[in-house]
């Protein structure tokens, strides 16, 4: 049987802050380029390999014992900076909870959110466990914003979450030797979108 932490982390109820952020899907709501279940389907694959790509090497050295030199390479390379200040806000709320839930501490140069996820685990959870958990929350919350920005319905979202689970394994199988120095961005439109968000006439969402 897995740790039961690992179920406790993945339920949407652990208060890590990830409901506060759309992972740039309103903006792209906004411009168009979500209007359906099938557009939200392609997004979803991108996220997919945007976070096998631009996050997950973050998370691995983190684990690994190289969180502050993570972390701050993690703030160079998250050039956006509306998704910079989500990653530091995530990742701060999540340490909060984990020293809530854990006892345990952790202190970060800027505190991203997969520097946060690698070293709070580490010792706790394997690495490989470590990164599809980040990856199942990234997809799981960004399908979260999809339902709340009116995209597609609670139930028919589940059965596209459920869809985006292949390019999610092929993802974490081609990136799980990438080290952080090779981390680079697989979703160029996503990110271009999130960077727009501040400039949205209304937002829902910080991110």
């Amino acid at each position: 049987m897995r740790d039961p932490l690992l179920w406790q982390l993945a339920d949407s109820a652990f208060p890590a802050g990830g409901f506060a952020h759309s992972f740039g899907f309103e903006a792209l709501r906004a411009m168009g380029l979500l209007r359906d279940e099938a557009e939200l389907a392609a997004r979803m694959a991108e996220l997919a390999w945007h976070t096998g790509y631009a996050v997950l090497p973050f998370v691995a050295a983190a684990h690994a014992g190289e969180a502050e030199a993570a972390d701050q390479a993690c703030d160079r390379f998250t050039s956006n900076h509306v998704a910079n200040r989500a990653s530091r806000a995530q990742g701060r709320a999540f340490l909060l909870a984990i020293a809530a839930l854990l006892g345990v501490r952790h202190a970060l140069p800027c505190g991203h959110l997969p520097v946060a996820f690698g070293v709070a685990l580490a010792g706790r959870l394997a690495l490989a466990e470590v990164r599809e958990l980040a990856m199942y929350t990234a997809l799981r919350s960004a399908m979260s914003a999809a339902v709340r920005l009116g995209v597609i319905g609670p139930l028919r979202a589940q059965a596209v979450l459920l869809a985006a689970a292949p390019a999610a394994a092929r993802a974490l199988r081609e990136t799980e030797a990438l080290a952080a120095h090779e981390a680079r961005s697989a979703a160029p439109m996503l990110e271009l979108a999130q960077a727009s968000h501040d400039r949205l006439y209304a937002r829902l969402f910080q991110s």
